[in-house]
């Protein structure tokens, strides 16, 4: 189970979130959503401690932050080894093929041996339907198929949570529509993940909670059925104008 206890975080004197306090299950699915500067990746970022929350605290399997405190780089690697993130923009390596790209953090990161990285990396492309592109360079790729890499790359290290940040804004609809098959793949094998996405037809089919994000606070945390039957008028409003 992951934690975020009375979670708040503010830049340059403007509070961004305002006393956060939600859980993930193990093994489930949520999306994030909310309008555009409500705070959504912010949340997701200070999951990963890719932004450090001025108050709270986040929990993981009995491993406890709480803030503020300085953070020392065990806590942050110890913290980090629970997650692994997927970016709008891919991040893969320009100058490494594929199959490099993901085994980079197994060997580096987890000191796998080369040989046993190598056979799960090749089986995780399989799984993403990219095994013919093992030798190829991103380069060579399409946006769709950078994305899945980078998702077989998260997958490699083996995290208790998968983070995605609007994983299919940089593509066009026919390649995020590769993308988000995998991820709804992923959901029905019982995967954790965590999803910031503006979409809402694909949040209704993949996620077990929704979290509803308004002006840094939550304003929505449950069901998904709930959510997009509920009567409430805000979330009417706000689901209409994605539809």
């Amino acid at each position: 189970m992951l934690r975020l206890e009375n979670i708040s975080k503010s830049f340059d004197g403007n509070e961004i979130l305002k006393n956060i306090n939600l859980e993930f299950e193990r093994g489930k699915t949520t999306v994030i959503i909310g309008p555009s500067g409500s705070g959504k990746s912010t949340l997701l970022r200070m999951i990963d401690l890719l932004e450090i929350p001025d108050v709270g605290v986040i929990a993981i399997d009995g491993h406890q932050l709480t803030f503020p405190e300085k953070l020392s780089f065990e806590h942050m690697r110890t913290h980090r080894q629970f997650f692994s993130m997927v970016f709008q923009q891919f991040n893969l390596f320009p100058h490494k093929t594929v199959l490099e790209n993901v085994i980079e953090g197994p060997i580096i990161v987890k000191k796998q041996e080369k040989k046993q990285a190598t056979k799960e990396a090749e089986q995780l492309l399989k799984q993403v339907g990219l095994k013919e592109k093992i030798a190829a360079y991103p380069k060579e790729l399409s946006g769709g198929q950078m994305q899945r890499v980078a998702i077989a790359r998260a997958l490699a290290m083996k995290p208790a949570y998968i983070l995605y940040d609007e994983p299919t804004s940089a593509l066009d609809p026919e390649l995020a529509q590769e993308v988000l098959n995998v991820i709804q793949q992923l959901a029905k094998e019982g995967k954790s993940q965590v999803i910031v996405t503006h979409n809402m037809s694909f949040a209704k089919k993949v996620a077990d909670q929704i979290i509803f994000i308004e002006a840094g606070r939550v304003f929505y945390k449950g069901d998904t059925e709930n959510f997009f039957k509920s009567e409430d008028e805000r979330i009417q409003k706000f689901v209409s104008q994605l539809d």
